[in-house]
């Protein structure tokens, strides 16, 4: 067990390691409200303004984000909409982007607006747009900023006190989006799925199947949490890596744990580590030759540790919640990755954060349960002919896991 232990740790400092920079899909936007009407000046980089639809049918780059912008740029007030004036305009903009302003026509000074920006977002779910707010004639009282993404396209803004504007969104509607969101994103993360079946591989009985879910579960919702308030950090390409990575051994630990192959495939596996990082060190192609020597050497050390601690199917069973939890912290960094590149709320990350956790949880079930429930009899070899369906089964995972990895690392 303690070398199990070992072998956990080892997985987890390969998974922390420091983020990478990446290019998100951003927009920008700024407000003027006078009470009745808002100016607004939409800004955003030419080369996402390149990607619209509108491009094809347009003369240049603004004309096709004017189009763009008035199709999904929408004010409502008193379930009104505010008329547009003149329809948007091209405006001066630095090099690299592309600028086009516009006003809108509300009828009420003091009744709140509902903003609807739905700019970008069919096309980058990625997408992030940041608005800022200020009153014409009081332009010394600041403003405020708000953040659309593709879980929160819409925000309130209101007078408030002292002539500011407020602005905010209401918990249910936070808590709503980003459910949603996390059904999705497990019904569609095939990666994902394919762990948790890979679990319902090596369980054996629902109640042992049924507690490696669990683990799973707990270990990906404290990372998540961990990750999306930017407690911990980890490599986004890497993690994604090591979810191929954790598909491939728990698939494989099925047929090899059987056979008394794991401490053989461990040593393998540890060599092979051992030749790529001299390679693809002193090669400098792709992400994986920005991967430090001490990653590799976790690689490694994980393989031999894992490798000899499970000599038969029964050390496997002993030791699969421990790790069952540790790849669920892998897996967690994951789910977090999403949240991270679409943004989070400001101003209510609780709500964003337990929404799309439990859609995680609940898009889990409505795949998993049925599997669960008949998935003891699903997989059970039949006598004749003497097909193994669930070595079938893992064999395929293995092949899919090692693809994963590899197209992962190497890109």
């Amino acid at each position: 067990m303690l070398r199990g232990v070992f072998a956990f740790l080892v997985l987890a400092m390969v998974a922390l390691t420091p983020s990478m920079a990446h290019n998100k899909s951003l927009s920008f936007s700024d407000w003027f409200w006078d009470g009745k009407t808002l100016q607004v000046s939409f800004t955003a980089p030419a080369r996402d303004v390149t990607l619209l639809p509108e491009v094809v049918t347009s003369q240049n780059l603004a004309q096709a984000l004017s189009i763009h912008v008035e199709k999904h740029l929408r004010l409502v007030q008193v379930n009104t909409p505010c008329r547009l004036e003149r329809g948007f305009e091209t405006a001066p903009a630095h090099d690299g982007y592309v600028r086009v302003t516009g006003r809108f026509g509300c009828f009420n000074d003091t009744t709140p607006i509902e903003m609807h920006n739905h700019a970008f977002f069919n096309l980058a779910r990625s997408h992030v747009h940041f608005a800022r707010l200020s009153l014409q004639e009081k332009p010394e009282l600041g403003g405020a900023e708000i953040l659309f993404t593709a879980t929160q396209r819409m925000h309130r803004i209101a007078p408030g006190e002292e002539g500011r504007i407020e602005t905010g969104v209401r918990f249910g509607e936070i808590f709503s989006s980003h459910f949603w969101l996390g059904i999705e994103h497990i019904v569609t993360g095939y990666d994902h799925l394919a762990f948790v079946f890979c679990l319902l591989l090596i369980g054996g009985t629902r109640r042992q199947s049924l507690l490696l879910i669990t683990g799973f579960t707990i270990g990906h919702s404290l990372t998540l949490a961990l990750a999306v308030l930017d407690v911990v950090r980890a490599d986004p390409q890497m993690v994604e890596a090591l979810i191929g990575f954790s598909i491939a051994l728990v698939a494989a630990e099925r047929i090899l744990a059987r056979n008394r192959l794991m401490p053989l495939t461990g040593m393998a596996a540890a060599g092979a580590f051992f030749v790529l990082s001299f390679i693809f060190t002193f090669t400098q192609s792709g992400f994986a030759s920005d991967i430090g020597l001490g990653i590799w050497a976790g690689l490694i050390l994980f393989c031999l540790a894992y490798g000899l601690v499970i000599r038969d199917e029964a050390d496997a069973l002993k030791l699969a919640p421990l790790m069952t939890l540790a790849f669920g912290l892998i897996h967690g960094f994951g789910f977090a990755g999403l949240l991270s590149d679409i943004g989070l709320p400001p101003d209510n990350v609780a709500g964003a954060l337990f929404g799309f956790n439990i859609g995680i949880e609940i898009g889990q079930l409505l795949v998993f349960l049925p599997l669960v429930v008949f998935g003891p009899y699903l997989l059970e070899e039949v006598p004749t002919p003497p097909i193994k369906w669930a070595d079938i089964a893992a064999l395929m995972l293995t092949v899919l896991g090692v693809f994963l990895f590899v197209s992962r690392l190497i890109i």
